[in-house]
């Protein structure tokens, strides 16, 4: 399951970086609007892939 959620994390930080806005809970993030809480989001979204996927090698017994 942390895989999974380590994948969706992954994609939608790439997706948001690509595109240059995203949408979560009904409000619009645009990096040329927002800056700041664009990449604020960003970064808490980034560190749940790397909790994920840490607590995923955690699991599958690599560290």
């Amino acid at each position: 399951m942390t895989l999974l959620l380590a994948i969706l994390f992954f994609a939608f930080v790439v997706g948001a970086i690509i595109r240059g806005h995203f949408s979560y809970s009904n409000v619009e993030y645009s990096f040329h609007e927002h800056p700041v809480q664009f990449v604020i989001v960003l970064l808490f979204m980034t560190g749940m892939f790397a909790l994920c996927t840490y607590l995923w090698l955690r699991e599958m017994q690599f560290i």
